[in-house]
């Protein structure tokens, strides 16, 4: 059911757009197409994933993690791009580790520590690309999209970092709340960073593998958009490929349904490209990027869910016993 609704929302926002800014313009788009490109997107979309594997493995077992098979991994990875969660391929990840080492916490931790890994590696790549762009002045890219990746980016960075100081974030965390244990984890996963740079040699196929993924993410974007017979410079497309993702698809709910289509089609007409043929470059991309892997998904999804449901029961019944404690109180 959740498969539908995702295929659903990413079609309405296809169709919306094609509407707002003509039919006849989205048809035109696919009339000078460029075959040999597609090749590229397919092969991009499929590297993609032994990539993924590579930094998710090695993540999993930092800091005492444990040590996860190469099987089970390559499943969890298949399954997590797959859109069978409303929240996404992380509470896939969150549920499959919270079962596999009992501790919800640790589950956390380690998901948003994925989750910094990825944008360790894209943001600056982004930064730098619009400083020099920036520098240069010789770019379609619009100025408003420049300086947030030029400023935003290094300051985050130093923010965030100085934070997830183990002592700092502690103290600045200590304490009772939701919020309070959100921003706890949020920042032990930020400082997963920090050990993975200390930890190179030990930890490098987590960076390798995490380099790797957006290099063939974004070639597979590249593809689509050749494809169409679009051109971009490099700069431009991996400005218009991170504005489009300013969330990732294991991130979002559902693969990104939607949100992605609207948000890519139009970071690809902040750097110049005129919307209707951006459109048909992120139709192209999203079938290889978002329908490809929901085969395999399902494949593995049967081997997924016992570990997910698991989670889900440990869940249901902490939050059952929390209830119970509460209630004396809740009756004074």
């Amino acid at each position: 059911m959740l498969t539908i609704l995702s295929f659903a929302l990413a079609a309405v926002a296809v169709i919306a757009i094609a509407a707002a800014y003509g039919f006849g313009a989205f048809a035109d788009a696919w009339s000078d197409l460029h075959p040999g490109w597609i090749l590229l997107t397919i092969g991009g979309a499929l590297l993609g994933i032994p990539a993924y594997v590579l930094s998710y493995r090695v993540l999993a077992r930092a800091e005492d993690g444990p040590e996860l098979s190469f099987p089970l991994v390559v499943r969890l990875v298949i399954a997590g791009f797959g859109p069978f969660r409303p929240g996404g391929g992380f509470a896939l990840d969150k549920a499959a580790l919270h079962a596999l080492v009992g501790d919800p916490g640790f589950a956390t931790v380690r998901v948003l520590g994925l989750g910094a890994l990825e944008w360790a590696l894209l943001a600056p790549i982004a930064c730098i690309t619009a400083i020099v762009l920036l520098v240069t002045g010789d770019s379609r890219v619009m100025q408003s999209l420049l300086w947030p990746w030029a400023l935003a980016v290094p300051i985050g960075f130093a923010v965030g970092l100085w934070l997830a100081v183990p002592e700092r974030a502690e103290r600045i965390s200590a304490g009772e709340g939701w919020w309070r244990s959100a921003l706890r984890h949020a920042l032990r996963g930020i400082a997963i960073l920090p050990t993975l740079a200390r930890g190179f040699p030990r930890c490098w196929l987590a960076w390798l593998g995490s380099a790797l993924y957006w290099v063939f993410e974004i070639a597979a974007f590249y593809g689509a958009l050749r494809f169409i017979g679009l051109r971009a410079s490099v700069g431009e497309t991996i400005l218009a490929y991170a504005t489009g993702y300013a969330l990732t698809r294991r991130t979002m709910p559902l693969g990104g349904a939607g949100v992605t289509e609207a948000l890519m089609t139009f970071s690809l007409h902040w750097v110049g490209q005129p919307v209707a043929p951006a459109l048909a470059v992120v139709v192209v991309y999203r079938v290889f990027n978002f329908l490809l892997p929901v085969v395999p998904a399902f494949v593995v999804r049967r081997r997924i869910t016992p570990l997910v449901s698991a989670a889900d029961e440990d869940r249901a019944a902490a939050r059952g016993e929390r209830q119970v404690a509460s209630a004396p109180l809740l009756r004074r």
